[in-house]
């Protein structure tokens, strides 16, 4: 059912960036940047467990991850699921994705090297129980997400007043790096206007009874000392030895005492929706 409002055509001009970004023309190469989310993925270990076990997940069910990163949430959904398909276009993030599923003995991940964005991915990638896009380009079609669901969709991804992963990233690299100056194109200037409100109120529009849940998404990792904080958070990119001072400069600000050492503590906030997808009709 429409509703006052088109939420479906806000939301598609909203996230018009994230359906060109896919492996062919992409403007991200993602396969050089692979190391840098593989490290903090590390950081989000706990926070991404805690998210994981809040969705819908079942010992019975076969789950589909688009644009599964280095495996950040598809290593623990396949611990609750019966199996799960790490989608990614990009072989590095891939090929981090099964070693990080190796290093957990966690054995019921099939990976599979394919753009989300191909007209004929569907039928490559077949159905699964649950589909989940998180921080994906599967983000930016929400009827693709429901064409690949049987049981339920899944979306999760920041709070849009909250730092993101780059902003985070980009933080570690200011003074370094000059796309720390830059914002991208699409950052919204009053974020809470366009946010997960978007998605939801189209989805309950087309008759979804949505769950919604705010999650605390915590960056942390223990050190025995601060130079071995620096030389762990490296993963984020290049430091000439110049900016070395930059550099430590910057991960002081987010290292507090910890009863090892040091520990790295950078917060945000997510959020995660799911729906049953037989509520939902899109025309």
């Amino acid at each position: 059912m429409q509703g006052l409002l088109n939420w479906q055509a806000i939301r598609e001009l909203k996230f018009a960036p994230m359906t060109r970004d896919g492996a062919g023309g992409s403007a991200v190469n993602w396969d050089e940047i692979a190391q840098m989310y593989n490290g903090m993925a590390e950081l989000e270990k706990r926070s991404a467990q805690i998210l994981a076990d809040a969705l819908p997940i079942t010992s019975e069910d076969s789950v589909l991850d688009v644009g599964c990163g280095p495996g950040r949430l598809s290593v623990p959904m396949a611990r609750q699921a019966k199996s799960l398909t790490a989608l990614d276009a990009f072989g590095e993030m891939l090929k981090f994705c099964k070693q990080n599923a190796e290093n957990a003995d966690v054995e019921n991940i099939k990976f599979l090297q394919k753009s989300w964005l191909d007209s004929d991915a569907l039928d490559a990638i077949g159905k699964h129980d649950i589909v989940v896009a998180s921080r994906s380009v599967g983000l930016g079609d929400i009827k693709k997400l429901n064409d690949a669901a049987k049981k339920y969709v899944c979306i999760t991804s920041f709070l849009e007043d909250y730092p993101s992963l780059r902003e985070i990233w980009m933080d570690l690299l200011a003074g370094i790096d000059e796309r720390a100056s830059k914002r991208p194109p699409f950052i919204n200037e009053n974020p809470r206007m366009f946010g997960y409100n978007v998605t939801f109120n189209m989805l309950y529009d087309l008759g979804a009874n949505v769950n919604v849940r705010i999650f605390d998404t915590v960056y942390e990792k223990s050190f025995t000392g601060k130079d071995e904080a620096y030389e762990f958070l490296k993963f984020v990119g290049e430091i000439p030895k110049e900016k070395e001072k930059i550099f430590r400069k910057n991960v002081d600000k987010w290292l507090v005492k910890d009863k090892s050492g040091v520990k790295f503590y950078r917060t945000t906030k997510s959020y995660a929706m799911w729906y049953d997808v037989s509520e939902v009709k899109f025309e």
